[in-house]
């Protein structure tokens, strides 16, 4: 496990073995909107253009040369390092949201305004300006909550 020794992980053992079970992991934000919820991740190393990379009638991304090129936003809990687009972009976020393609939720390390605009206007949770750049903690495929009152992510392994 990548952050075993990371001062926020919280290790859950089994009573009679004493044997790890699982590994939560912990990230805090600064900045935070939504309510809570939980779902799987999908991590991407590069910012997300909603109406550039990504299908308006499926969710799923299509910019041939980013690195989730090929897999769906829809239903996810969206991680990425910063936010990519403007007004548009946010826009993007409300029609894919409106069909039923858009993301569960957008972990940013770093947004903009507009991004922030967008989550609000359709009630996606969004939380960004974490203690470490969730799109390196987190992996695709891991189980996030996110607690946007609390100011916390858990992720756990899967």
């Amino acid at each position: 496990l990548s952050c075993a020794n990371a001062a926020n992980d919280v290790k859950l053992l089994d009573n009679v073995r004493g044997c790890p079970l699982s590994t939560k992991i912990i990230l805090k934000a600064n900045r935070k909107f939504g309510s809570e919820l939980e779902g799987e991740a999908l991590v991407s190393r590069e910012p997300i253009h909603f109406t550039l990379d990504v299908d308006s009638e499926t969710g799923i991304v299509m910019g041939t040369k980013h690195d989730l090129c090929g897999k769906s936003i829809a239903g996810k809990i969206l991680v990425m390092p910063s936010a990519k687009g403007g007004v548009q972009s946010a826009m993007s976020i409300a029609e894919l949201q409106k069909d039923g393609f858009g993301p569960k939720a957008l972990l940013y390390d770093k947004t903009n305004p507009i991004m922030v605009q967008g989550a609000i206007m359709t009630n996606i949770p969004i939380m960004d300006c974490f203690d470490q750049n969730p799109a390196e903690v987190i992996k695709t495929g891991d189980w996030v909550r996110v607690k946007p009152e609390q100011g916390i992510v858990e992720i756990e392994r899967k």
